[in-house]
């Protein structure tokens, strides 16, 4: 029953590229031309929110049409950035956990446990703010994560005295911040990547005019 499962969150392998001999750090960027941009998972949402996680249950459960396992989370929406959805909390279903097979027909022990392959996203602690990409689920009554690896991300904390943060990755520079935009073309060689994404920190006040601007960029 049990199946090899890898979690990932929205936290890619990063190279940090140093100036010479000074040890500082010059700038990020990501060469992996497997990696996905905020504009292509922004695009794919059919809902973006920004909220913090509120319940996670102990308990997955069963279900006899699909025969998936699913947990049943609750978040607390803080704002809606791309489309609209029913009155907060939302819940947001997730693949896998333990789950009690009393009654179900099911051999083994009553209670089992099931992980899938292939990257499924599991939602961090309860009480974890994140930006959340996400789809209606088949009934239309919940929702789940739009992309398998790069539909949640965690809002990080600033220094004293700044603004939460969220960490994203730019295909397009003219969407990140020109110091990232910069720093990005100057690191850029052909002969060492194929295909380079700016990484910038992205406020969460300018979280509605980023996925604005992405929207209404020409493909």
């Amino acid at each position: 029953m049990k199946t090899i499962h890898r979690l990932i969150l929205w936290v890619p392998a990063l190279a940090l590229l140093y100036m010479a001999g000074s040890g500082k750090v010059f700038g990020l960027v990501v060469a992996n031309s497997r990696q996905i941009t905020f504009e292509a998972v922004a695009r794919q949402a059919k809902v973006i929110v920004l909220g913090r996680i509120i319940e996670i249950p102990e308990m997955a459960v069963y279900d006899r049409g699909t025969r998936q396992v699913y947990r049943h989370n609750r978040v607390q929406v803080e704002e809606y950035l791309k489309g609209a959805g029913p009155t907060p909390p939302i819940e947001v279903l997730t693949h896998g956990g333990n789950f009690d097979t009393d009654g179900l027909g099911l051999n083994g022990p009553r209670f089992q446990f099931i992980e899938y392959g292939g990257g499924e996203p599991q939602l961090p602690q309860v009480g974890t703010e994140v930006l959340l990409f996400l789809k209606p689920s088949a009934g239309g009554e919940a929702f789940i994560i739009c992309s398998y690896s790069h539909g949640i991300i965690r809002v990080e904390e600033a220094e004293k005295g700044q603004e939460p943060y969220v960490t994203l990755l730019f295909g397009n520079p003219d969407l990140a911040s020109p110091g990232a935009a910069a720093r990005a073309r100057a690191m850029n060689h052909p002969d060492i990547f194929e295909s380079n994404v700016i990484v910038d920190r992205v406020p969460l006040s300018a979280l509605k005019a980023t996925v604005d601007k992405v929207l209404n960029l020409k493909r």
